[in-house]
């Protein structure tokens, strides 16, 4: 007799994005995960464009069962400043993706978190995977229902600078740090997958022989999205692409892949060079406590085998 594989209930907030898209379908696909909805958030491209792209790859995976909100507009404090990686719709060089006729969640992101948490009979995992402004607005807004967060797999940050390609400040961070040290001060049980592991999970020529085998549609849709990422990464930065996101979902499904550090983090709202930085107390020096785990290293070779099996099928 087959033993039933517990699932975990998890929350996606997103900003799609190709690392995003292919997150989604790893969520969607994994026996372990029960993908309770997705909620949209400004970050890779304007609002609108990632939530019709969020859409989108929902429908195509057939995934129409998985409620779709869209959230914050614009970061809490601060002008909108959009990503590059992603090309200025979010997810350049898709070429068969259709409009999607699936509809929205007709209710605010923020307030759609609060009604999943309030209805879901355990606490549920949170993984975003853009700028946090979503996830603080609700922590504001919704106080009272954080103990129904079971913990949040967040992917942002970078802190040890292992590689060359590690810039003082990551994206999502810089995107809405306000946000970010909401989230970070919540008290609430946060990993952070960072620049310091997702730039050891590059898409190279290795990993597009692999993906090349698999001939199913989807297969051929993960291509398309990783060929245009991987060819703007490397004109970018000179390296392949970073499946950032991706590797965050990944944790949620084996915890095992990645090595975690207790540090209490700050962000830099103030700095000319270093504005958006996560700054880490491993020492705790300053006597504050730790507020998040930080992955310092990722089994790179068993979350590509992961990416695969759930492309596989």
């Amino acid at each position: 007799m087959s033993k039933t594989v517990k699932t975990i209930p998890v929350l996606m907030d997103c900003d799609p994005g190709h690392d995003d898209a292919i997150a989604l379908v790893m969520a969607h696909r994994s026996p372990v995960i029960d993908l309770l909805g997705v909620t949209t958030v400004c970050g890779n491209a304007p609002p609108e464009r990632t939530t019709s792209n969020a859409l989108r790859i929902m429908q195509f995976i057939d995934a129409t069962d998985v409620p779709v909100a869209q959230g914050c507009v614009t970061p809490l404090a601060r002008p909108l400043v959009l990503g590059t990686a992603d090309g200025p719709t979010g997810l350049d060089g898709t070429t068969y993706l259709p409009e999607a006729t699936m509809p929205l969640v007709p209710m605010h992101g923020v307030d759609f978190i609060a009604k999943m948490l309030r209805e879901a009979p355990e606490p549920v995992v949170l993984v975003p995977t853009g700028p946090l402004t979503n996830i603080a607005m609700f922590l504001l807004k919704y106080p009272e229902l954080k103990h129904k967060i079971d913990k949040i797999v967040l992917m942002g940050g970078a802190f040890y600078r292992r590689t060359e390609y590690i810039t003082p400040t990551e994206f999502n961070i810089f995107c809405d740090p306000e946000a970010a040290r909401i989230v970070l001060d919540s008290g609430l049980d946060i990993i952070m997958v960072g620049l310091d592991v997702t730039m050891h999970v590059l898409v190279e020529e290795e990993q597009f022989a692999e993906l090349r085998k698999i001939e199913s549609p989807l297969g051929k849709v993960v291509l398309d999205w990783l060929k245009f990422y991987e060819k703007l990464h490397r004109g970018q930065m000179g390296v392949g692409g970073a499946l950032h996101d991706p590797l965050a979902l990944a944790v949620v499904i084996d915890p095992t892949l990645i090595e975690t550090r207790e540090a209490h983090v700050e962000i830099d709202l103030t700095g000319t060079y270093t504005f958006g930085a996560t700054v880490a107390d491993f020492w705790n020096e300053r006597k504050l406590g730790n507020n998040t785990r930080i992955a310092t290293r990722v089994d790179s070779g068993r979350f590509f085998e992961l990416m695969y099996s759930l492309l596989r099928d």
